[in-house]
């Protein structure tokens, strides 16, 4: 008799394992808005387009994880998107589109003929009220916190323990979602079609440059090894200009087409490849962005090398030892704040921590201040009476008002000071997620436009 009880709960237990071992999804939004205002829950809305890189990692990665699955059951959870085929177990194409076209009318307020950015997490109160929102890629650690955060705004005793990997995402916004275009993924007649035109074109592949963003943002065979051939030889700013684009369109596998870039002669192709690489987030490139890490010579590269080894590898020991040793150790000053950029993005949190904790105390105050940046960016709110006795002793001004804006981010501020940290204090440009700069013979310019690579 105690066998058989024993194999029950056995039996029960595989039954309720992939139920709780991924997402839970209402198929429905009236039903998904009614179960949430009568057990006063959160809603999730998660809108996706397919065949994207950083919406299909959400369904094949994210969304099947059992950290994420058991923190679903507290929320109600809608999965919203206009592909025609099943993306997520229990819901429907004809399910997930209708969702979607409700969702962006009446909770993004978004009318028919404008994009939804996806992949998108936009996380509603009871009362339909939008508490947060987070557009593009984001790893399954920030997505946990963003979860969480949304949940303690509707119950603030709500028990969880965060992982290790968990913290804020950059791009968190409050009470608002952010608006956008995508960049849809060509399809195998598209494909087809623009390599057509590329090559009976006399005007050279850069005389085409729709055709050739349009091959960028495929992952078929002969897309892929169209763009690689036609990159090699080219000069080094077109390459560039290149990377750029691809680290922000392209999917995950152009990384070995990128990677190839990682030991070319010119720093600033190594820098661009690098800068892809960590956009891109390959767990398949760490090897060859850690080989290079270790060969590099140039300062500006190395910081970027480190980057793009924390995005490929957030739990890979030789990051951490790799910033651990120059944060010890690195003469230059810009070095040491990419390695805080870097540690921002390590899955054991309490490296990150120590890490902040020692940086926020660096001779310099450019390394000072990008640790302020950092804790601000992850909502370390453990770390607020910190940051204001940094403030309280620092001398350089700018500094100072970093430190001091950090603190009130940490206690639940909206981080607006910080949307161009990156450019005034450290140079960085994001780039512009096409090719058109090309035209001029130049790398494409800042920031804005649309950005189809979901990062």
């Amino acid at each position: 008799m105690q066998a058989r009880s024993l194999a029950a709960v056995v039996a029960i237990t595989s039954l309720l394992t992939p139920a709780v071992a991924q997402i839970r999804w209402t198929p429905r939004f009236d039903e998904a808005m009614q179960v949430a205002k009568a057990e006063n829950k959160v809603v999730l809305f998660a809108f996706n387009l397919a065949g994207e890189r950083a919406n299909d990692e959400m369904v094949a990665d994210h969304y099947k994880d059992p950290v994420l699955g058991k923190l679903s059951q507290f929320s109600v959870n809608v999965f919203c998107s206009i592909a025609t085929e099943p993306r997520v177990p229990g819901v429907t194409p004809a399910q997930h589109q209708a969702a979607e076209q409700q969702a962006r009318l009446q909770v993004l307020k978004i009318g028919p003929g404008e994009d939804v950015i996806a992949p998108q997490h936009v996380f509603v109160g009871p009362d339909g009220t939008v508490l947060s929102a987070v557009s593009y890629r984001i790893t399954k650690g920030e997505l946990e916190w963003a979860w969480v955060d949304a949940i303690r705004k509707v119950d603030p005793k709500f028990a969880w323990e965060l992982s290790t990997a968990a913290r804020a995402p950059t791009r968190l916004s409050f009470g608002a979602v952010e608006r956008g275009e995508n960049g849809k993924p060509p399809t195998k007649e598209e494909v087809a079609e623009a390599l057509k035109e590329v090559r009976k074109s006399r005007r050279g592949a850069f005389g085409n440059l729709a055709e050739i963003e349009l091959l960028m943002r495929s992952d078929h065979p002969d897309a892929i090894g169209f763009i690689d051939s036609t990159l090699k030889g080219l000069q080094a700013n077109w390459v560039t200009g290149a990377l750029d684009t691809m680290g922000m369109i392209s999917p995950k596998a152009y990384h070995t087409v990128i990677g190839g870039y990682l030991t070319n002669r010119d720093e600033s192709v190594r820098f661009a490849a690098a800068g892809a690489l960590e956009r891109i987030a390959e767990p398949k490139a760490f090897a060859a962005l850690a080989k290079q890490y270790k060969l590099e010579k140039d300062d500006k590269v190395r910081g970027r090398l480190l980057r793009a080894m924390a995005s490929s590898g957030p739990a890979q020991k030789e990051t951490l030892a790799q910033i651990d040793k120059l944060m010890a150790k690195e003469p230059n000053v810009e070095v040491r704040a990419q390695a805080l950029l870097a540690l921002s993005q390590v899955d054991d949190k309490a490296k990150v921590q120590e890490g902040l904790r020692s940086a926020l105390r660096d001779p310099s105050s450019k390394v000072r201040s990008t640790a302020a940046f950092v804790l601000a960016s992850r909502r370390d709110a453990e770390f607020a009476l910190t940051l204001e006795e940094a403030a309280a002793r620092e001398e350089a001004l700018d500094t100072k008002a970093w430190l001091e804006a950090a603190a009130k981010v940490v206690r639940g501020g909206d981080g607006a000071e910080f949307k161009n940290f990156l450019q005034r204090e450290l140079g960085e440009v994001v780039p512009a997620a096409g090719l058109s700069g090309l035209m001029g013979g130049g790398r494409g310019g800042g920031g804005g436009g649309r950005n189809g690579g979901g990062d």
